[in-house]
């Protein structure tokens, strides 16, 4: 007992000298500390950057929008759980809602859903953005996607049909498992 109670005092002596910070002025501990933080937001880009990679080639995402815009450059901000652009490698989602009206899909909006057809994407190499686009065909119609993703995963996509006109989704990829979007009663 007595060999335990000193073996603990020595070590509790010994880990203070351990502990000890080397002798670095302010100025280098804080050029040390913006070093490790530039490494660890590379890191993390690099990271989101296979994640995007993945959805893009799996045609498996969701673009949670923020914004939405009109043919004629009109922005609006919006609830990015409720308006969205969904694919799943087959079949895809369009939505739009509102937190104030009740549509036609209970989340005061439309929703469509349909299969995908002629998904297509490129990259450009030289600042890792891909463009992808698909058309979703629908029991309402077809709607051409083209959408633009820039390597941390924001991304524009531009849903147009047979009607006049265009709508612009902007917002952020996110992969399918992490989405929040709440799907309304599509047609």
């Amino acid at each position: 007992m007595k060999t335990i109670v000193i073996l603990a005092a020595a070590c509790m002596m010994a880990f203070p000298s351990f502990a000890q910070e080397p002798d670095l002025s302010p100025g280098e501990m804080r050029k040390l500390e913006r070093q490790l933080k530039k490494e660890q937001k590379e890191k993390e880009t690099e990271r989101r950057s296979q994640i995007v990679t993945m959805m893009v080639e799996h045609a498996y995402f969701v673009l949670e929008a923020d914004r939405l815009r009109d043919k004629y450059g009109n922005t609006v901000i919006v609830t990015p759980t409720l308006n969205f652009v969904a694919a799943d490698s087959v079949s895809g989602v369009i939505q739009i809602g509102s937190n104030y009206y009740v549509g036609q899909n209970g989340v005061g909006g439309i929703t469509v859903e349909g299969s995908i057809a002629k998904y297509e994407f490129s990259r450009n190499k030289k600042n890792g953005t891909y463009y992808v686009s698909y058309t979703l065909r629908t029991p309402t119609g077809t709607y051409d996607v083209r959408m633009t993703v820039l390597p941390e995963g924001r991304a524009d996509a531009t849903v147009s049909s047979t009607w006049p006109g265009q709508l612009n989704y902007s917002g952020e990829l996110v992969p399918p498992s992490l989405s929040r979007v709440y799907k309304g009663m599509s047609y």
